[in-house]
């Protein structure tokens, strides 16, 4: 009996050995497949993100570069120191400089300021206004039939914010027993006390204008604005001067 169980027992224990290495090599053939099967880490694409890079160094060098290039092509040009009236002479007083890219511009260039003064102002210009050239005439801007006129401009009797290069309807206002009276189609070139860019800002003839009219209608404006009878209204604004359809009206 004694031997019989040690038998059995023999057996037993070499089963379970037997057993134990045949799960052992199926654990790791099992272990093995699922790491074959394991999907491969994609590549690093290393050259790609290279040269991505060196794209991107060259493009911003290249920009710098433009951005160099356009700096040191900026060129010193006029600009106006203060306001210029329509039909006004340029004085050396009037200009300054600025550096500015001007290529393909009509801007002037400071080297040809001699070239600019004694030129007329074709309108009204600005303080800090680039002078260009299509703003300038070299011609007498006033004929020998148009005067200018200097008149108080009153408000109420005149359009809000006037200014110069406004082209303007000049009328004698009525009385109540005359009726308003068209004398002539002006052009206002300056004024003097004026506000805010206009001519007059309130209350009674805060300021003095002068308007180019036709020589025939001199006379009438005068008199018109001697006697707080003229009126203005307006037309156009920032009429050139030697684009101002000056004319008589009333049938003068």
């Amino acid at each position: 009996m004694v031997k019989e169980s040690t038998r059995d027992s023999g057996v037993s224990v070499q089963d379970r050995q037997r057993d134990r290495a045949a799960r052992g090599v199926r654990s790791r053939s099992a272990v093995a497949s699922m790491t074959s099967e394991r999907p491969s880490p994609p590549r690093r694409r290393r050259p790609a993100l290279a040269a991505l890079a060196v794209l991107l160094i060259v493009g911003g060098a290249a920009l710098a570069g433009l951005l160099a290039l356009r700096l040191d092509s900026r060129e010193p040009v006029l600009i106006l120191k203060q306001d210029v009236s329509a039909g006004a002479k340029i004085t050396a007083d009037m200009l300054g400089t600025t550096p500015v890219a001007s290529e393909g511009l009509a801007l002037v260039p400071e080297s040809q300021a001699d070239s600019v003064i004694g030129t007329y102002a074709r309108s009204a210009l600005s303080k800090g206004q680039l002078l260009d050239t299509t703003v300038l005439t070299t011609a007498e801007p006033f004929g020998t039939n148009q005067v200018q006129v200097g008149v108080p401009l009153v408000d109420g009797q005149i359009p809000p914010g006037l200014r110069s290069g406004d082209e303007v309807r000049i009328v004698r206002l009525g009385d109540g027993n005359t009726p308003v009276q068209p004398l002539a189609v002006g052009l206002v070139l300056g004024a003097s006390g004026s506000e805010e860019g206009g001519l007059a800002s309130g209350g009674t003839t805060t300021s003095t204008g002068t308007v180019l009219v036709p020589a025939l209608a001199a006379d009438s404006v005068v008199d018109a604005s001697g006697n707080e009878l003229l009126g203005m209204s307006l037309i156009r604004r920032g009429v050139a001067v030697d684009d101002a359809r000056l004319q008589v009206l009333g049938g003068r």
